[in-house]
């Protein structure tokens, strides 16, 4: 099965400060860190989706991911996924889409790849963590005109909810660690 990787990477980071997909993680930038873990299981480059900070920022990922310039970002997460999805659809054909925001740096190839290991091409796959359901997830081709039509920033929760019956999810509790604010990031 063919499966496109999606980064969101597009916010303004306000809670942050600005600019939080560049914060320091060790010696690595946020954005990268997240972006290397997909790559490193796809079969493609993944897709990126930048919009605030996007002079920035795609010199740091245009060698390892395809950028999808998204001028409306302020619209907010379901925008950037609207957004990113109909690019990817434009360009090449998929069985699915695994879409993963930037600062869930603590994810690793081997928590995509038990998402991939799970997709059937027909069924959601995604994270479960603080008894909840949410990203990353993998979104099966028969959802992608609902994920076209996301505009609020509430990005894919959503839908997640509405089909939460039939979704398969993955036992996944570091991809409730993410990064809002600078204290955040000290520990690391």
């Amino acid at each position: 099965m063919r499966i496109a990787g999606l980064l969101l990477a597009a916010g303004a980071g306000r809670r942050f400060g600005g600019r939080k997909q560049l914060a320091l993680i060790g010696d690595k930038p946020l954005v990268r860190c997240t972006l290397e873990a997909l790559a490193a299981v796809l079969a493609e480059q993944p897709y990126i989706v930048l919009g605030a900070y996007r002079a920035d920022i795609r010199p740091i990922v245009e060698d390892i991911a395809q950028v999808i310039d998204h001028s409306n970002w302020q619209k907010g997460l379901g925008s950037s996924i609207a957004y990113g999805v109909n690019t990817i659809e434009a360009r090449q054909r998929y069985d699915g889409i695994l879409i993963s925001l930037a600062d869930q740096f603590r994810l690793t190839s081997d928590d995509f790849n038990r998402l991939i290991e799970r997709f059937d091409g027909d069924r959601i796959v995604a994270a479960h963590y603080a008894h909840s359901i949410g990203v990353p997830a993998i979104f099966p081709s028969t959802v992608f005109e609902q994920l076209k039509q996301l505009d609020a920033d509430h990005g894919a929760k959503k839908l997640l909810v509405e089909m939460q019956q039939e979704i398969v999810t993955v036992l996944m509790p570091m991809a409730k660690l993410d990064i809002d604010v600078v204290g955040d990031i000290r520990p690391y």
